[in-house]
């Protein structure tokens, strides 16, 4: 089984790796926000801004990704923050409140006086056991005391939720998304707790074999691969298997993925499964092992398989240093 890994990382390790990339970015947003909308956006040409909006004390468990781009009449910045609690956020509208806020004060440093704000469009994505049910507009925190004679002295700041729960495979197959954003999706609300993600990994398998042809095939692979054996109880060579059908890149990624994991401790289970994931190990990095060598694996102890492993892990550059008494 695998070892929770605190405050939410594996989550919010993949969502930068897979969404600090503009294009997908881009193709999220093209999905959630409204058609007229974005037909006056840019999306084409998103710029990551640098630096972080979230408070400190808040940075564990929240990421923020802020782009600028440009529309049909002027400059805009696109503010695209993850949720990464499992339940909804009462508080959620004065945060985003405050992160605009912060936002506008920023951009004010370095625009002229006089010029006007530039509109910021909130989203915020969530994934969660249950659906996202906080307010979505600061207007619902206030007290209803005075709200019907204060009129239009009640403030009104809205985010857009795109929540996770609420979509099947189908939807998400509609959306256009691209292949890694649609992944990445996928198995922020499949994989964590499975038992075995492989059961359903190949009804998205023209999706990884698209990841697999981009530039930054291997960095997302890993991430992927990563966040599945973090989050679910998979044994790590069902993974590698599925990924050896994706081709020897993919095949690659996982064992690499799996051995550094299985070294840290969190990729675990029963003594024949360790022993076919060092089997696999042992065999990408020494080319095909013969029936000896692995009738030798197969029936290691969990003690033995250990040791070898860590020494696969070290460095050893034989199998005789890996078997050696």
């Amino acid at each position: 089984m695998t070892t929770p890994e605190p405050n939410g990382q594996p989550h919010d390790a993949l969502f930068r790796l897979v969404f600090g990339d503009p294009d997908n970015t881009a193709s999220e947003l093209r999905s959630v926000l409204p058609p007229r909308l974005t037909a006056r956006i840019n999306l084409d040409n998103l710029r990551p801004q640098p630096g972080t909006f979230v408070d400190p004390e808040l940075q564990h468990r929240h990421i923020d990704l802020l782009f600028r781009t440009t529309t049909d009449n002027g400059d805009a910045y696109l503010y695209l923050l993850v949720e990464h609690q499992r339940t909804s956020d009462p508080a959620m509208a004065l945060r985003m409140m405050t992160y605009q806020t912060r936002i506008w004060e920023h951009h004010r440093t370095t625009a002229a006086a006089d010029a006007p704000l530039p509109p910021i469009i909130p989203v915020v994505i969530f994934q969660g056991p249950r659906r996202w049910t906080a307010a979505t507009d600061i207007a619902d925190l206030i007290d209803d005391n005075l709200k019907a004679d204060a009129g239009d002295l009640v403030p009104h700041v809205s985010y857009l939720v795109d929540d996770l729960t609420t979509l099947d495979d189908a939807a998400l197959r509609a959306r256009p998304l691209t292949p890694a954003a649609r992944i990445t999706f996928v198995v922020f609300t499949k994989a964590p707790g499975d038992d075995d993600v492989t059961t359903w990994l190949g009804k998205w398998f023209d999706d990884f074999i698209h990841v697999t042809a981009l530039w930054n095939h291997e960095s997302l692979l890993k991430g992927i691969f990563t966040y599945l054996l973090k989050t679910s109880t998979t044994p790590a060579e069902h993974l590698i298997q599925f990924a050896t059908t994706l081709g020897s890149d993919a095949q690659e990624a996982a064992v690499t993925t799996a051995e550094q994991l299985h070294a840290k401790g969190y990729v675990t289970g029963h003594v024949d499964g360790q022993a076919s994931l060092l089997a696999n190990m042992l065999a990408l990095k020494f080319g095909t092992l013969n029936n000896t060598t692995r009738d030798r694996v197969a029936d290691a102890t969990e003690e033995q398989i250990t040791l070898w492993s860590s020494r696969l892990v070290q460095g050893a550059n034989t199998l005789d240093d890996i078997f050696r008494n």
